[in-house]
């Protein structure tokens, strides 16, 4: 992968070729290594290694960009030369920032040799227990293993340069009864791809696809539920999605109100507290925003309250506050037990696995709606009593959380459906999510 030498000669050869008034350069260099298994077998598998080099020139207040996936001294300045192309082309930006200066960006620790080098070995022998535990069980099983290392670079003409290197690893599994009336669906993430726990998140998925097979029929309607980790995971980084100073100042977001923003506001219990943080050793990622943008550790939910909304430097400016970069993580505070005994706490209710195929409703009050899938239970005096068929779901991350009981321990997961692999948070239950109608999906 390029050092942080290599990378800071690009930078400058690209800034020596520039006749802009500003040139601004973003560089990757990705390795992506890939397994997909499906009906018991391995179907499909990739090791690939590129890298993208994006060159953004202003002219004034126009700017163009160019990108090129190759380092030689002739691409880069073809990449230049479009790129002030471009920008002659381009109307002038009213909403134009000059460049960052040089930047303080944070150390944050997010590299894995054993990812870097070893990831097709772990991600083939982890995947082929899987499809074994499956095969054993008399089920079928399909899953997608996927592993990064990246190096990322940015850099400009008025002095700005960031060099960051991570590694990413993730896997998920589907499981299904032969018959096709049960789905259990599991998943693992982090920044070592020898910490997948392909063997017993395999297990969990087996369990949910015996335990879903041959539903019984529950009516659509309000219920108490318990939404697991990846639930969790997709509902508040839907909240944190719409923390935005600017839709709320403007009055197109939730976070707005008739006289101001909702910063400060008392919104969930006490007990919920959201937050990001780049150098996080529970979730690292790259500590710099997309446009250069330092990212610090900030508190969105704290206590329950409003604690930051993220902040574009042009409406910084505008609305005379400081910029604040958008959520790079998420790292919710949880509870002490596990999601067991969370089930064991609860009377009555549903279990949800995850939630999936989600849209916009309404940006105004945050409502979403969805589907359900790959298990859902109820849970009856402390125990999974008996599975239950899938529902549409209609409801917003606002009020999961404010109908928050009680929580688990956080846990590392994605989101379902999303290829980040950054969310700490816990499963939660609620006093009660809404189940619009009934889902034939499995």
């Amino acid at each position: 992968m390029l050092t942080r030498a290599e990378c800071r000669a690009v930078v400058d050869r690209i800034v020596e070729l520039s006749s802009a008034d500003e040139v601004r350069v973003s560089l990757r260099d990705e390795r992506t290594t890939h397994l997909r298994f499906a009906r018991n077998t391995p179907s499909t598998s990739g090791n690939v290694r590129s890298h993208t080099v994006s060159v953004t020139s202003v002219v004034g207040t126009r700017s163009g960009t160019a990108s090129v996936n190759q380092l030689d001294d002739g691409s880069l300045r073809r990449a230049v030369r479009r790129s002030e192309e471009i920008a002659g082309l381009a109307p002038p930006d009213p909403e134009f920032v000059e460049g960052l200066g040089p930047q303080d960006y944070q150390r944050v620790e997010a590299w894995s040799n054993t990812t870097a080098r070893n990831a097709p070995e772990h991600i083939a022998a982890g995947s082929e227990l899987a499809i074994r535990d499956a095969r054993e069980a008399g089920l079928v099983a399909a899953g997608f293993s996927r592993s990064d290392a990246r190096v990322e670079c940015l850099g400009s003409s008025t002095g700005l340069f960031g060099y960051h290197r991570s590694t990413t690893a993730a896997f998920t599994e589907t499981v299904r009864t032969t018959d096709g009336t049960g789905s259990g669906w599991a998943n693992d993430a982090s920044n070592d791809v020898s910490e997948l726990d392909y063997v017993g998140r395999s297990g969990i998925a087996i369990d949910k696809g015996r335990r879903s097979a041959k539903p019984r029929e529950l009516p659509p309607g309000e219920y108490p539920a318990i939404l697991e980790p990846a639930c969790v995971a997709s509902m508040v980084g839907l909240l944190l999605g719409a923390m935005d100073r600017r839709g709320a100042d403007e009055g197109r977001s939730y976070f707005g109100t008739s006289d101001g923003t909702r910063l400060g506001e008392e919104l969930f219990p006490r007990t919920v507290t959201i937050a990001s943080d780049p150098a996080s050793s529970l979730a690292p990622v790259r500590p710099w925003a997309s446009d250069g943008l330092p990212r610090r550790r900030v508190g969105w939910i704290v206590d329950g309250t409003v604690g930051a909304l993220a902040t574009s430097r042009y409406w910084a400016r505008t609305a005379g506050v400081e910029p604040v970069a958008g959520s790079s993580n998420v790292l919710m505070k949880g509870g002490a037990g596990s999601l067991e005994s969370l089930v064991r706490s609860t009377e009555r209710g549903l279990l949800v696995t995850s939630l999936w195929y989600i849209r916009s409703v309404d940006p105004r009050s945050l409502s979403y709606t969805g589907l359900t899938r790959d298990g859902v239970f109820w849970i009856e005096n402390g125990e999974i009593a008996y599975p239950v068929n899938n529902f549409r779901w209609n409801d917003s991350p606002v009020r999961v959380l404010k109908n928050v009981e009680a929580m688990s321990r956080a846990v590392r997961v994605a989101g379902r459906g999303s290829r980040g692999t950054s969310s700490v948070v816990p499963a939660l239950r609620v006093s009660g999510f809404e189940f619009s109608s009934v889902s034939e999906a499995v």
